[in-house]
């Protein structure tokens, strides 16, 4: 796997869950999120400060906007790094994207460094010359100094992504460790009971992380994977007739409450609990 799928599977997986990954890095600012707004997205067009892919196939950075419950929108700017090796460049270049953003937006921005090699986390860029002078310092995140322990039992569900990122960093690339880790989390995340996209994303990242299509993999464990880890159409279909079903039943209950049968009889017959039947007539 390049290094160029590796750093596509973290923006993927915050970009599919970007509450559930503000909530685990940045809880504050979570607690002032209006959830009845999604989080948008910087213009594809600016991939200097979050978008597309340039045409050399290099992901840009992740900027991304929080309606808050104040009516204000923050932006939260996510570097993912793989270095393993010191990149005295890093603080230079968190400091640009975050001053590009603030810039264009004018409005308040936070930055995030995602350090998801063995390379020791740095979290300020200064710079002085000539009495003028820089101190920035931003947000930063190490995944090989999370605890294993704490990410099992975080009920956050953006410590499972993290997990995943962790034990490819213990398994130090040996194939029989990166498919027991796969198959433990890949458990976990059932276990969660997420529902099915989050699931699935969660699912994907793990699968890419852990490198399970590789061929030193147990095929056993490639074959789990296979069964359990279904094309992402599927998963919508699925949701979406679940949700038909769902809409069909409401509607007879809704007929049915009109008619003036007891809410107990009209939940015996259509499924639906009897809060959700209450509900309905209010």
């Amino acid at each position: 796997m390049s290094e160029h799928w590796i750093d596509r599977a973290w923006k993927d997986v915050i970009k599919e869950n970007p509450d559930d990954a503000i909530a685990f890095f940045m809880p504050e600012l979570a607690a002032e999120r209006d959830y009845s707004q999604k989080p948008s997205f910087a213009d594809p067009a600016r991939p200097s400060i979050g978008g597309k892919s340039d045409k050399r196939g290099n992901i840009s950075d992740i900027c991304m906007a929080l309606p808050l419950i104040t009516g204000d929108v923050p932006r939260a700017l996510f570097v993912v790094e793989q270095q393993h090796e010191e990149d005295d460049t890093l603080p230079l270049r968190v400091f640009r994207s975050w001053y590009r953003a603030s810039d264009e937006y004018a409005i308040p921005v936070t930055s995030l460094v995602i350090y998801t090699g063995s390379a020791k986390p740095v979290n300020a860029y200064t710079w002085m010359w000539r009495g003028t002078s820089v101190n920035f310092v931003f947000n930063a995140y190490s995944v090989a100094e999370a605890e294993e322990k704490k990410l099992k039992i975080d009920d956050r569900p953006f410590a499972l992504p993290l997990l995943a990122a962790r034990r490819m960093l213990d398994a130090q690339g040996n194939p029989a460790k990166r498919g027991e880790y796969s198959l433990e989390l890949l458990e976990m995340i059932r276990a969660r009971g997420l529902g099915d996209l989050k699931s699935w994303s969660f699912q994907k990242f793990t699968s890419h992380i852990l490198q399970i299509d590789k061929k030193d993999i147990d095929p056993k464990v490639r074959e789990v994977w296979k069964v359990q880890f279904r094309p992402m159409d599927e998963v919508v279909k699925e949701i979406q007739i679940r949700d038909a079903k769902e809409e069909g039943k409401i509607e007879v209950a809704r007929n049915l409450l009109k008619m003036g049968l007891p809410i107990e009889q009209i939940a015996m017959g259509t499924g639906l609990s009897v809060e959700e039947i209450s509900n309905l007539s209010l």
